[in-house]
C-alpha cells in the first residue's frame, strides 16, 4: 500500500499530465464538427478528473485523521529506516509478482497529442500511393491512437436526435406540442414558436399557475440542461444559472420580474383564484358557484387562511423562477435557435430525396490544406463561389446574368440571382405552397407574377373570364337553316318559334 506522501505526489503528477493533455488537444487544428465536439467532451471529462484529484488532495491537506502528520513525523525521526523499509516492501512485492507488466503513466496520455484528421490524411496518402504503383503491395498503415475511439464515435451518433444534427441545432418539437395544448396559446406553428421562444413571459397570467404550464416549463428546462451537457460541455451552466437566480431574487423582492409586475392584470388574476383549493378560474360567475360548493367549504375547514396566501406566493415564485431560467437558456442559445429556425424553413422546401442526400453528405467534409485555409480569397467583384470554394469566372457570371437580382413577394421577398434561378423557382414547392395559401392555383399563366396583389388581380380576372365564357355559350354556337343562312343559337331559336324559318 502506498504511503500518504506517495499518494499525494501521484495525484499532483496526474493533474499535471491531465493539464498537458488538455493543452495538446486544444492546440490541434480540427475542421470537422464531430471531432471538435468529441474533443470538448473529452476535455470536460478530464476536467472532472482534475476536480476529483484536487478534492482528494484537499482532504489529505486537511488531515482530519492525523495519519499524514504521524507519517511525516516518523519520516523526520528515522529517515533511513523509513527509506529501507519502503524499499524492502517494493522488492518483496516484485518478488511475489515477477511477471507483472508495467504501464508507465505517460503512455496513457500520448494519444491526446495525435491529431485524428492528420492520421486520416496520412492513411489516405499511403493508400493512394499503393494504387499508383499498379497493384503493388499495400503498405502497412501504422496504428496511431488518437483521443477519438470507436466508442466515442458510437456514443456521439446515439447522443443526438436527427433534428439536432450533432448539436448544430435544437429539437423542440416535444415542447412545441406541449405549448400548443396549453390554454390560450394561440396554436403557433413550429417556426413561429421558435421565433417567439424568448418571450416566455408573454403567456397569459391567468393560466400560469395551471399544472400544464409548469409541466411545459419543466420540460423546456430539462431539455436545455441536457443539451448543454451534450452539445456545449465546456459551458459553465451552474455559474450562469446562479447569477440569474441571484438577480431574480432581487427583482422578485422589488416586484420587478418581467411578466410578474404588480399591475391590474395581476390583481384580476388573484381575484379569480381560490387559495383553499389551489385552483384558478376564468370567470367570476364560475368562482362564485365554486365558493358555495360543499367541496370548497371542506377545503376551507382543513386549511388556514395564512398558509394559503403563502402557498399562492410560493407557487408564483416557482413559476417565475422557471421562466427566468428558461429565458436565460434561450438567450445563451439564441444563435442556435435562429439557425434552427432557418434550417427548418429551408428543409421545408426540399424533397425527401434531397433531405436524405443532405444527411448522407453531411460528414463528407473536404479537408483542405492549412495553407489553403489561411489564404484569403481575392474577390473584389463579390462573385458567387463555385464548387471548389473559389469565385466563378466573370464571363460565366455575365453569361447567366447573375448580376441581376429578382425578388418574389409571394415567397417572402426572397432574392434570386439571374433569370434562370428566378424562372425555376416558380415550379418549386415553396412557391407552389405560398400560392395555395393565397388560394390561387400555381398554373402556367401565373409564372412570372411575383407580387401578391398582381397575382390576386390576375386570378380575379381569370375567374371573370371563365364566367363570361359560360354566359356567352349561346352566342358562340352557330346554327344553319334550310336555305343555308347561319345564325347563333339564340337568334335561330327565336326565329324558329316565330315561324320565320
Amino acid at each position: 500500500m502506498n504511503s500518504i506522501a506517495e499518494q499525494q505526489r501521484q495525484a499532483y503528477e496526474d493533474i499535471e499530465r491531465i493539464e498537458q493533455a488538455i493543452v495538446d488537444m486544444m492546440l490541434q487544428d480540427l475542421t470537422k464538427h464531430r471531432y471538435k465536439l468529441i474533443r470538448e467532451q473529452k476535455i470536460s471529462a478530464l476536467l472532472e478528473q482534475i476536480q476529483s484529484r484536487s478534492k482528494f488532495l484537499q482532504e489529505i491537506e486537511q488531515d482530519e485523521s492525523g495519519l499524514r502528520r504521524k507519517e511525516s513525523a516518523g519520516m523526520a525521526d528515522n529517515k533511513f529506516d523509513e527509506f529501507y523499509s519502503r524499499l524492502g516492501d517494493i522488492r518483496e512485492y516484485h518478488q511475489r509478482n515477477p511477471d507483472i507488466s508495467v504501464h508507465p503513466p505517460e503512455v496513457e496520455y500520448i494519444k491526446y497529442k495525435n491529431n485524428p484528421e492528420e492520421s486520416e490524411e496520412r492513411e489516405r496518402v499511403l493508400l493512394a500511393k499503393a494504387e499508383e504503383e499498379d497493384g503493388g503491395d499495400v503498405p502497412e498503415i501504422p496504428d496511431v491512437q488518437t483521443f477519438i475511439g470507436a466508442e466515442d464515435e458510437h456514443r456521439l451518433d446515439t447522443m443526438f436526435s436527427g433534428e439536432e444534427r450533432l448539436g448544430r441545432y435544437v429539437d423542440l418539437h416535444e415542447q412545441h406540442e406541449l405549448y400548443v395544448n396549453l390554454k390560450d396559446s394561440g396554436h403557433p406553428t413550429y417556426l413561429d414558436y421558435l421565433a417567439d421562444l424568448h418571450r416566455v413571459e408573454a403567456y397569459p397570467k391567468r393560466h400560469k399557475l395551471l399544472p400544464e404550464y409548469a409541466q411545459y416549463l419543466d420540460s423546456l428546462r430539462e431539455y436545455f440542461d441536457g443539451y448543454f451537457l451534450r452539445a456545449m460541455p465546456l459551458f459553465d451552466v451552474p455559474k450562469a444559472r446562479d447569477e440569474a437566480i441571484a438577480q431574480f431574487d432581487t427583482e422578485w423582492a422589488e416586484r420587478k420580474v418581467l411578466g410578474w409586475t404588480a399591475d391590474e392584470d395581476t390583481a384580476k388574476v388573484r381575484a379569480l383564484y381560490c387559495a383553499a383549493c389551489d385552483k384558478q378560474f376564468e370567470k367570476s360567475t364560475t368562482l362564485a358557484a365554486h365558493m358555495g360548493s360543499r367541496k370548497h367549504q371542506k377545503a376551507v375547514a382543513r386549511q388556514e387562511d395564512s398558509s394559503s396566501d403563502a402557498k399562492r406566493s410560493e407557487s408564483e415564485r416557482k413559476v417565475a423562477l422557471d421562466e427566468c431560467i428558461v429565458r436565460l437558456y434561450v438567450q445563451i442559445l439564441g444563435t442556435k435557435i435562429r439557425e434552427t429556425r432557418a434550417n427548418v424553413q429551408r428543409r421545408q422546401a426540399l424533397t425527401e430525396e434531397e433531405r436524405d442526400q443532405e444527411i448522407d453528405e453531411e460528414e463528407h467534409v473536404y479537408v483542405e490544406d492549412k495553407d489553403d485555409r489561411d489564404e484569403q480569397i481575392y474577390n473584389p467583384l463579390n462573385l458567387p463561389l463555385g464548387w471548389d470554394g473559389k469565385p466563378i469566372p466573370y464571363w460565366l457570371y455575365k453569361l447567366h446574368g447573375l448580376g441581376v437580382k429578382f425578388s418574389c413577394e409571394i415567397c417572402g421577398n426572397s432574392v434570386y440571382r439571374g433569370r434562370k434561378a428566378y424562372e425555376k423557382h416558380f415550379q418549386e414547392a415553396r412557391h407552389a405552397t405560398n400560392m395555395r395559401r393565397l388560394g390561387i392555383p400555381n398554373t402556367r399563366q401565373f409564372h412570372g407574377v411575383a407580387a401578391i396583389d398582381e397575382a390576386q388581380a390576375l386570378w380575379e380576372r381569370v375567374q371573370m373570364d371563365k364566367k363570361r365564357e359560360v354566359a356567352n355559350v349561346d352566342t358562340v354556337e352557330e346554327y344553319e337553316d334550310s336555305e343555308g343562312n347561319v345564325f347563333n343559337k339564340k337568334t335561330y331559336f327565336d326565329l324558329k318559334r316565330q315561324g320565320l324559318i
